[in-house]
């Protein structure tokens, strides 16, 4: 049934995504429980929002225990950081919401998941790098439309 509809083309890989990043304890709840179910799934999809998901430390330990239980490519589908003061004002955050340090966030969120075991960790997305409005202190640029240094964070990684 995976490859129906695909005719002579690949089947393309599909991805469970869940809103679980730093908490090992529902990532394993969910998927033991997906699992039980016999659901046929290739990538691991989480979403990684340090205000709302834990400490960088909680997404690397969660990282290591879903690619070592289920033997599965990781992608961190979803990742946002402020490079202004909007979600660290009243306590400390990882990072300083700051231009600098919405870079630094993304640079060590990409560092984390290329260090999955295995090589299960596979890349970042992040979230709305265009966001406007009230969200738009996660965007990758500024309210004149400047791009910030985060738009620069996987440079080391382009091959020409």
């Amino acid at each position: 049934m995976r490859d129906a509809g695909t005719g002579n083309a690949p089947r393309p890989r599909i991805m469970i995504h869940i809103d679980r990043g730093g908490d090992k304890i529902r990532t394993r709840d969910f998927f033991d429980k997906l699992n039980s179910y016999g659901a046929e799934y290739d990538v691991i999809g989480q979403s990684y929002y340090p205000w709302w998901q834990g400490s960088l430390n909680d997404l690397r330990e969660n990282l290591i225990f879903t690619a070592e239980r289920y033997k599965k490519d990781i992608f961190v589908v979803e990742a946002a950081y402020n490079w202004k003061p909007a979600e660290y004002k009243t306590k400390p955050g990882p990072f300083p919401e700051s231009p600098e340090g919405q870079k630094q966030f993304l640079e060590e969120v990409n560092r984390i998941v290329q260090e999955t075991p295995d090589g299960h960790g596979k890349g970042v997305f992040w979230w709305e790098p265009a966001v406007t409005g009230t969200l738009g202190s996660r965007s990758f640029f500024d309210e004149n439309g400047n791009a910030l240094p985060v738009i620069n964070a996987f440079d080391k990684f382009t091959r020409f």
